[in-house]
C-alpha cells in the first residue's frame, strides 16, 4: 500500500512541471513575441483589459475579448490586465487547423513595446496620402473661424 502511495506522489511529482510548462509555453516575452510577429505578419490581437484599461490607453487594431469574439487568424495574440488572465483567456480560445493562441507577457505595456519595434510591414504607417484630385480649388463650401462668435438658430 505505501509503495502505491510513493509511486502515485512519484508520478504526480512528475506531471507537474510538465502541466506548468504547458501553460508557460502559452506564454510569450517580448523578444520570442516579436519573432512570432515579423514571422507571421497576419495576426490578430485580443484585447481582454478592463473596459477602463482599454479607454485609458486603446490598443490600435484590436478586438476586444467577448464569449462570441471572432477568430479569423492564424495567429492570435491575447493581452490582458495579468498575465494568469491573458494564458487563461488564451487557453480557451478554441483549437483549430494551423492557428496558434499566445498570451502577452506583460500586457499591454508590452506589446506597445513589440509594437513600437516592429519592421515597417508590420507596423501601422506613419503617414497619409491624401489622393490626386480630392482637392478642389475656389471658394470653399464651409469656412469655420475661430474669431467668430458663437452663431445661433434664428427662429421666425
Amino acid at each position: 500500500m505505501t509503495m502505491r502511495i510513493l509511486r502515485s506522489a512519484c508520478l504526480a511529482s512528475l506531471m507537474l512541471p510538465g502541466l506548468s510548462m504547458g501553460a508557460e509555453a502559452l506564454l510569450l516575452e517580448e523578444n520570442a513575441l516579436s519573432k512570432k510577429v515579423e514571422q507571421v505578419q497576419d495576426y490578430q490581437l485580443i484585447d481582454a483589459r478592463s473596459p477602463a484599461a482599454q479607454r485609458a490607453a486603446p490598443m490600435a487594431f484590436s478586438t476586444h475579448y467577448g464569449i462570441d469574439v471572432a477568430i479569423n487568424k492564424t495567429l492570435v495574440l491575447v493581452v490582458a490586465d495579468s498575465d494568469a488572465e491573458a494564458v487563461k483567456i488564451a487557453e480557451s480560445i478554441p483549437a483549430a487547423s494551423g492557428r496558434s493562441v499566445f498570451a502577452v507577457q506583460g500586457g499591454a505595456e508590452a506589446w506597445q513595446r513589440v509594437a513600437t519595434r516592429a519592421s515597417p510591414v508590420t507596423s501601422v504607417s506613419k503617414s497619409f496620402v491624401i489622393p490626386k484630385n480630392t482637392c478642389e480649388q475656389g471658394k470653399p463650401i464651409q469656412e469655420l473661424r475661430r474669431d467668430k462668435p458663437l452663431q445661433q438658430f434664428q427662429t421666425k
